[in-house]
């Protein structure tokens, strides 16, 4: 028996101390005397002296092997990781779409690269969708649709009539379909997702969010930390949030600018804003947690669809047509696809030993080698601290 690789032992001032797994996401509080006899079983050159027949070690162990803490000698995290991650990422019985299905917008954001050429997406780009989704339909088991922008309230009839199109096809296939809003929260959202035929998941900037909208128990609130923080006395508790930079990038909204990034940039004063957030009862969605895939654009099964109808892997690439898939989405060695189907972490020397490889799974493909790393790697004590404070 051997502990797993992906164990984290945080340490805290005058409490029990929290074994925390990378992988499975557990996290158990060992006292005093446990701590130490974990620090033995972790260490190869102390391991042999731990008496595992003494009662309260065999109690530990057995306690930690049935949560994976420690597991068979024989098991090789690392390939089951691996399997998974293909298992996963292959799976042609799920599609994820992002689908813009208009740049038009009501905030007038400095910087806003749609200021200039606003437009809604053509009645050839739904179709073209309607194409994509009646193709896979067959063999699907989950349809996620997430509507982003510009400001899709301001085309929420095309919304609901393709929403309409995706519940029949839904009925008609058997598979379970589900969606999402990223919205600026204004006045043009209240009360039209009762359109839809359920609820949607809303992600609503908490910067220009109505008043109306604060109050909706299944949003998740957009910010910059000094913005959430600003506006927590507004949110009902326990309410989730997620931070962002909040300001337009080259090609996209304010919204959905730089969304997808995961790897910790933080100030020590940001720490305890978060800090303070959790201990106010909200739930960062920043915080990681172990994932199959590193983001969207190497997930085969995902495709970001902009408001010119084109389609994309990566947020980074949206808006530059030669980086879309010229021979179609389906064609492997196409470049547009071969770049993201060809990402393979589990070759890569450093990702072999990284203890949070769960957390990242190498990293964004779309910046600089190991930019990511070495984030991770340089708040990896105040995430650990975080994370195991919340579920």
């Amino acid at each position: 028996m051997k502990p797993s690789r992906y164990n984290h032992l945080v340490r805290r001032h005058n409490q029990p101390q929290v074994l925390y797994n990378s992988w499975h996401h557990r996290s158990v509080e060992l006292d005093g005397s446990q701590a130490a006899i974990y620090g033995g079983l972790s260490l190869p050159i102390t391991y042999n002296l731990i008496n595992q027949k003494d009662p309260s070690v065999a109690e530990l162990i057995a306690r930690l092997y049935a949560q994976d803490f420690m597991i068979d000698d024989h098991r090789d995290e690392l390939r089951q990781i691996m399997v998974l991650s293909h298992i996963y990422r292959f799976d042609r019985r799920r599609l994820e779409l992002w689908i813009a299905p208009t740049t038009r917008c009501g905030q007038a954001c400095q910087g806003c690269p749609h200021s200039a050429n606003q437009r809604d997406l053509s009645p050839e780009g739904w179709d073209s969708a309607r194409q994509l989704v009646a193709e896979r339909a067959p063999g699907l088991k989950r349809l996620a649709v997430t509507w982003w922008g510009g400001e899709p309230a301001l085309a929420w009839p095309a919304i609901a009539d393709f929403d309409e199109h995706l519940v029949k096809l839904s009925a008609k296939h058997g598979f379970d379909y589900h969606h999402r809003v990223i919205s600026n929260g204004g006045e043009a959202l209240v009360g039209a997702t009762r359109r839809l035929s359920r609820p949607p998941q809303l992600y609503l900037n908490i910067d220009s969010c109505h008043d109306k909208l604060f109050a909706e128990p299944e949003a998740t609130f957009l910010g910059t930390l000094s913005q959430i923080a600003d506006h927590r006395g507004n949110l009902p508790p326990k309410s989730r949030v997620r931070t962002i930079r909040n300001i337009p990038g080259d090609k996209l909204c304010r919204n959905i600018n730089q969304l997808c990034r995961n790897a910790p940039d933080l100030e020590d004063s940001e720490v305890e804003t978060l800090d303070s957030l959790l201990a106010d009862g909200f739930r960062l969605e920043n915080l990681p947690r172990p994932k199959l895939a590193a983001c969207q654009a190497v997930d085969p099964q995902s495709l970001i669809i902009d408001a010119e109808g084109r389609v994309y892997r990566c947020w980074a690439e949206v808006g530059n047509p030669e980086k879309s898939p010229s021979g179609g989405i389906d064609d492997p060695l196409d470049p547009g696809n071969f770049r993201w189907l060809d990402w393979e972490p589990f070759k890569e020397a450093h990702c072999r030993v990284c203890n949070i490889l769960p957390w990242c799974m190498g990293g964004c493909r779309a910046r600089p080698p190991d930019e990511d790393c070495s984030l991770w790697h340089y708040a990896i004590r105040e995430m650990l601290e975080l994370t195991t404070r919340q579920p």
